[in-house]
């Protein structure tokens, strides 16, 4: 704990029993370390904590998450090639034509990077002198994808609220909409079929909607929990272009929600093995949808009308996950546990890849090739900076 009133003291309870022996005090330096012993046969999960303070008094509540470690299995079935492309590297997306296009936020040294690399060799190709904001700053990316009828890299920008569209060929800035236009937008998807591209206003229930050919705002989709009165914090997106569904899970609350893209209906289903979703895939043959959560550790799948069908324990925060049609497989990111978890249509652990420190997303390639995003660090080297990962089936 940190920013306190020097003197303040701090006493944290585990329902009524006292985690810290005595009250804890504040120094000058405004901060106290709060020591818990956890007993070896404590449950795995969320356990509430409470936080007691005086001079001056206050009553707050926190959770400490409890997680079980997976260990590598079956990982010699992959084969991994490493490139790093800077720090806090957060998303890929792959295009039709063999490129992979990656973004990193700011780091704590390095600027926002949007680079286009060779997909088969990860060797950069090009990197995107980034637009503008209205102070004459870098606008940063965070989420891409690939609209290959158009020849263009859409890239979403939380901290400046706006939505950036570079060209594919030379990085060049072809729009940036309004700054403030969306607020907190983090993923993007591009259905081209329909020609628009769809982008998830983070912390709200709005998906918004753009005009891939005119490069115009023309609307949003809105995701509300069908019961009481609990909201939808749209994060991730996952498009079945083949079936006209968009998908979407909420973050802080256990919803999962779709969008008919025919008819513009949206249903929203509650998923209470699911808390702290925050990415989704989904498997347009047997419409099966794949919802990996950071609170529960774990990959929920679903069948097309919201029913559960497998609850899986993957380990730590799960982030990140993508469907694989070339085998057949959907792969999950465990950013803390620090492992990508691959599993069957069913939702049966078939392998769990070591992944080095803070993997964050996957996509996946044209040929069934999977890319690793890893914030810093990648799994074969001790180095702190970003890097992309490139997962095959070993031969």
């Amino acid at each position: 704990m940190q920013q306190l009133p020097a003197g303040t003291t701090v006493t944290v309870l585990h329902g009524a029993e006292p985690v810290t022996e005595e009250p804890l005090t504040a120094g000058e330096d405004g901060q106290i370390t709060v020591e818990i012993k956890v007993p070896s046969d404590a449950e795995v999960g969320l356990h509430p904590l409470t936080v007691l303070t005086q001079n001056p008094a206050s009553v707050s509540q926190v959770v400490l998450k409890l997680s079980d470690v997976v260990e590598p299995m079956n990982a010699e079935a992959y084969n991994l090639e490493s490139a790093e492309v800077g720090e806090r590297a957060y998303q890929s997306a792959p295009s039709a034509n063999g490129k992979l296009f990656v973004a990193s936020a700011r780091g704590p040294n390095d600027g926002s990077r949007l680079l286009r690399l060779n997909a088969e060799t990860l060797e950069v190709e090009a990197e995107a002198e980034l637009a503008k904001d209205d102070a004459g700053e870098d606008i940063a990316v965070f989420g891409l994808a690939v609209d290959n009828s158009n020849n263009q890299v859409w890239t979403t920008n939380t901290r400046s609220e706006t939505v950036t569209v570079y060209d594919a060929n030379d990085l060049s800035v072809v729009k940036v909409f309004p700054q403030g236009s969306v607020y907190h937008p983090r993923s993007v998807v591009i259905d081209e079929d329909r020609g628009r591209a769809y982008v998830s206003a983070a912390r709200t229930g709005f998906v918004e909607i753009y005009d891939t050919a005119n490069l115009e705002h023309i609307g949003h989709y809105q995701f509300s929990p069908e019961k009481g009165s609990e909201s939808f914090s749209t994060v991730d997106l996952a498009l079945d272009t083949e079936n006209g569904r968009l998908y979407s899970v909420s973050q802080t609350t256990p919803w999962v929600g779709w969008v008919d893209l025919e008819s513009d209906e949206v249903s929203t289903v509650k998923i209470p093995q699911a808390q702290g979703a925050t990415g989704v895939a989904v498997d347009p043959e047997t419409q099966r949808v794949f919802i990996s959560s950071q609170d529960t550790n774990n990959v929920v799948v679903l069948d097309k009308d919201g029913e559960v069908i497998a609850d899986t324990y993957i380990g730590a925060g799960g982030v990140s996950a993508a469907w694989n049609p070339a085998s057949g497989h959907a792969f999950a990111v465990s950013r803390a546990g620090g492992t990508v978890a691959v599993l069957d249509i069913d939702g049966n652990l078939i392998a769990n890849i070591p992944a080095g420190q803070t993997p964050n997303h996957v996509s996946v390639g044209a040929e069934g090739e999977v890319y690793l995003i890893s914030m810093y660090g990648n799994p074969e080297t001790d180095s702190q900076t970003g890097s992309v990962t490139k997962i095959t089936t070993a031969e």
